[in-house]
């Protein structure tokens, strides 16, 4: 497909009622049952893990898995609308970032595990009844995968894990953890691997970390010591560990991005509505033109971040490689979020930098959602490559 083709490709997009319906059902639990209760969460650095439950039971974490394997398989498009919209109505990344990470585990399993593994994992995923999570970063393999360190060692029809895993989104309750590993071979060819680890198994250790955002994420480090999995677990290949991340990494991206699109539609919001309601000089200062142009230019943008996102999420749909578009939507709506927050707290003056205000809560987060699943650097190294046919 030409440059020009891609760019088109939404011409002939158009949201259906169905996707409609999911952000005003998701709009609405996120402000009446999330909103009043995300500070509490994030006060205590607490996974969320009954809002997660509430969710399986209503089929939102099964969007990506097919109704055979108890999923409710909706389109991508409907990803986004679910994520954007429980971001933005409680004004906090978390519960966004949550469904996108438990979904790109569950993605792994339905696009790399074997029917053993589907037919026993994905319904409890798609249900919650278990908390999927993803480990590929160390200490010293963030951006570099292939510096990966943590070992796993064939004996007899097991693999023997050992390492650390630096940063798990819901690590402090997962259940399940795609985990990427360096398998050991007698030729010193190592070859890194993903596998399926149960967090249940014994050596499986977990330490909270404590980020600036993203604090109801239930961040944790893991800790692997002599820990057992059978090698049907094995994700893919063996030595195919790097493929097997990208490619669902292209799909989670796309989840990261409609989490930031969600944050700048609610700093635009809560923006709009202070303006509205603050008096200075005799008016509301949202009458001040240079003000008004700030909300322009923010309106603008959020578009422009959005239809990146539903462009990505609609050739997914289609079966078309769309891995420059997912770093496209990833890259902009990130950084976009990040400017929309200080801007926002710019419109509260120093009302937004109080810690009553959920714009901080929003421009940590935002941070956060620069580094998530692959750095804005990286996302411009991807487009580069795609774009210059490298």
């Amino acid at each position: 497909m030409s440059i020009f083709s891609r760019v088109m490709a939404l011409m002939a997009f158009e949201l259906t009622d169905d996707h409609q319906k999911i952000w005003e059902e998701a709009y609405t639990f996120s402000k009446e049952v999330v909103e009043p209760v995300i500070g509490e969460y994030e006060e205590a650095c607490r996974y969320p893990l009954k809002i997660f439950r509430e969710m399986g039971r209503r089929g939102w974490l099964g969007f990506n898995i097919p109704e055979e394997y108890g999923g409710s398989e909706r389109d991508t498009i409907s990803y986004v609308m679910l994520i954007e919209a429980l971001t933005e109505g409680s004004s906090s990344a978390s519960v966004g970032l949550i469904v996108d990470t438990h979904c790109l585990a569950s993605e792994t399993v339905r696009l790399f595990g074997n029917e053993y593994l589907k037919e026993k994992y994905l319904p409890k995923l798609a249900n919650a009844e278990l908390v999927g999570g993803f480990a590929i970063t160390e200490a010293n393999a963030g951006s570099n995968v292939t510096n990966i360190r943590a070992t796993a060692i064939k004996d007899g029809d097991e693999y023997v894990l050992n390492g650390e895993k630096s940063i798990v989104v819901g690590g402090e309750v997962a259940d399940l953890l795609v985990a990427s590993f360096r398998v050991v071979s007698d030729d010193g060819n190592d070859k890194i691997t993903a596998f399926l680890v149960d967090t249940r198994n014994p050596g499986v250790e977990r330490e909270p970390v404590d980020c600036i955002g993203l604090k109801a994420c239930g961040l944790a480090k893991f800790r692997f010591k002599d820990v057992r999995v059978p090698e049907e677990n094995v994700l893919g290949d063996i030595g195919k560990g790097i493929r097997v991340a990208l490619s669902v990494l292209d799909f989670g991206r796309i989840g990261v991005a409609s989490v930031a699109l969600g944050i700048t539609g609610a700093a635009l919001a809560h923006a709009v509505e202070y303006a509205k309601k603050r008096v200075q000089f005799g008016q509301p200062i949202i009458k001040f033109q240079g003000l008004r142009w700030l909300l322009a230019d923010l309106r603008v943008e959020f578009d422009a971040a959005k239809l990146l996102t539903l462009r990505a999420a609609y050739l997914r749909d289609k079966g078309v490689r769309y891995t420059a578009e997912a770093a496209m939507a990833k890259l902009y709506a990130t950084e976009l979020a990040m400017r929309a927050t200080i801007k926002a707290i710019q419109v509260y003056g120093y009302h937004g930098y109080l810690k009553s205000s959920p714009l901080g809560r929003l421009m940590n987060d935002a941070k956060g959602l620069e580094m998530a699943e692959g750095t804005s650097e990286i996302q411009r190294i991807v487009i580069a490559r795609e774009f210059l046919g490298d």
